[in-house]
């Protein structure tokens, strides 16, 4: 008998070590949420990509980008279920929780072919654990009837006086690490700004010096480009699409009053790894960009020369905004 309680006793120990890892976990995945630092928010530095040549997991990346409210909400109930997690009578319904969040994230996973689905898989056997010490208790609560009698909770810690200690020491000490976890995840997400100043925004060349090729599929001559408004560390994504249809991407900094820089690479091709794709060199192209009277930004530097003019519908995706009405031209879907 002594053996058996012994038993009950380790696993419960076990059961409270899966249970603080689970939480540790959703907090951190929360926190990033509730501070958009996981998916970011839409940038117009991204939108000359086309759908056929995002991966499914940056498809999945800029759906759930593009929506604050659905990053806030998964946040919320996420770190919701990691605090219900630290005290007894709160464990079923954060391992709830926990289940049915997770259990989301994993089918998005496996939707998207997202690298995360062996983590989220993870996550919701974990919570399923934590709750099934009461499944029994849940299920006749749901679908049953009469008298539910109550859990036994097996002794953890055999001396009285140091248990008492325990029970308050515990809970506290699961708020305090909590707590800085959630200040830790919040503290290394980049500085974000909004700067909508020039040259922020999608633009197509009207004019260029440069000489077209012969033939379209050898022209390298700049066709679009997006410079985004959300820097985070100061920097901002920009993407160019070029003449024989190749797209660059990469980052672009403000140097100066009308200086900028700019770091481009091609896309990543797939089967490539992301060390194999970083390490090779990458264009660093330094402009100076001048806003004209008509609206127009001339760009010069090194061997460019060009006018540009704002493309309008480039950047509906990010001009459209929410409107609760009913607008003149609903239903709009393009």
């Amino acid at each position: 008998m002594n053996y058996k309680k012994k038993l009950l006793a380790l696993m419960w120990w076990i059961h409270g070590a899966i249970r603080f890892l689970l939480a540790v976990t959703l907090l951190y995945n929360g926190a990033i949420k509730l501070g958009l630092g996981q998916f970011g928010v839409p940038d117009m530095g991204d939108a000359l990509i086309s759908q056929g040549e995002m991966s499914p997991m940056g498809l999945l990346s800029r759906m759930v980008a593009f929506s604050p409210l659905f990053q806030l909400l998964a946040g919320v109930s996420e770190v919701g279920a990691a605090v219900a997690l630290i005290w007894r009578r709160t464990i079923v319904l954060g391992g709830m929780i926990g289940v049915a969040s997770m259990s989301f994230v994993f089918v998005l996973n496996l939707g998207y072919d997202m690298p995360g689905k062996q983590i989220s898989l993870a996550l919701l056997i974990m919570s399923a654990i934590v709750i099934l010490p009461w499944m029994m208790r849940v299920t006749k609560a749901l679908v049953g009837n009469g008298h539910i009698a109550a859990n036994t909770i097996p002794t953890l810690i055999p001396w009285p006086k140091f248990s008492r200690v325990t029970r308050i020491v515990g809970p506290i000490t699961g708020v305090v690490i909590l707590g800085l976890v959630a200040w830790f995840s919040l503290k290394t997400q980049p500085v974000r700004e909004i700067n909508e100043s020039a040259p922020a925004g999608v633009w197509v060349v009207q004019e260029d010096t440069e000489t077209p090729a012969a033939q379209l599929s050898e022209d390298k001559r700049w066709q679009k480009i997006a410079f985004g408004d959300v820097e985070k560390n100061g920097t901002a994504n920009v993407q160019v699409r070029i003449a024989d249809g190749s797209l660059l991407e990469g980052i672009y900094q403000r140097i100066g009053a009308e200086t900028i820089q700019l770091k481009l690479r091609r896309l990543r091709k797939p089967d490539e790894k992301i060390v194999d794709y970083y390490s090779m060199p990458e264009q660093n192209i330094e402009l100076v960009f001048q806003e004209q009277p008509d609206g127009t930004i001339r760009l010069s530097g090194e061997d460019k020369n060009m006018v540009i003019v704002t493309d309008y519908d480039a950047r509906l995706l990010y001009d459209r905004g929410f409107n609760w009405g009913i607008r003149v031209d609903d239903p709009f879907e393009r």
